[in-house]
């Protein structure tokens, strides 16, 4: 009986380690992010609270509270990165970072040709009109039909355009 027991203790300490494990891949996202938002956990994003409700692929630049927050990206704002998926304001949302060079899914605000520079532009959106103060975001690789449209940009580390 004793030696049962003393199996079952010993059993359950070794255990635990593994049950804190599984507990906290299940508070992370598709994206394999930590939406506690820990220091140094990013696996090629990080996590921030939404400031205002995001979608998919829109560019995001700093919020009110640098530290904690994201909001969408404007003509006038240096885009730090890419939103994972959909997030409501006061949500977690992950932010593929814009600098590291691999293309990224964006969203066109009119149509674009592929092979031209983009430039951030309001609702997070890209556009390829050069805009004075408008920061330069990347170079298309596909083309975007109109407004809303998915497209795929190498990016370039943002730029702000005299």
């Amino acid at each position: 009986m004793k030696h049962d027991l003393l199996l079952g203790v010993l059993f359950a300490l070794l255990m635990v380690p593994i049950l804190i494990g599984m507990l906290r891949a299940q508070r992370r996202n598709f994206t394999g992010l930590d939406v506690s938002n820990t220091t140094g956990s990013h696996d090629g994003a990080f996590t921030r609270s939404a400031e205002v409700a995001i979608a998919p692929y829109l560019l995001l630049t700093f919020g009110t509270d640098a530290a904690k927050q994201v909001k969408l990206n404007t003509a006038a704002t240096r885009p730090i990165g890419t939103a994972c998926d959909e997030a409501a304001a006061g949500k977690p949302v992950g932010v593929i970072p814009i600098a590291n060079g691999t293309p990224k899914i964006v969203i066109a605000s009119k149509a674009i040709a592929a092979g031209v520079r983009v430039y951030g532009t309001a609702g997070g959106k890209v556009t390829d009109a050069v805009v004075a103060g408008a920061y330069l975001v990347g170079e298309s690789l596909t083309a975007a039909g109109a407004d809303g449209d998915e497209m795929e940009v190498l990016p370039l580390s943002p730029v702000v355009n005299p």
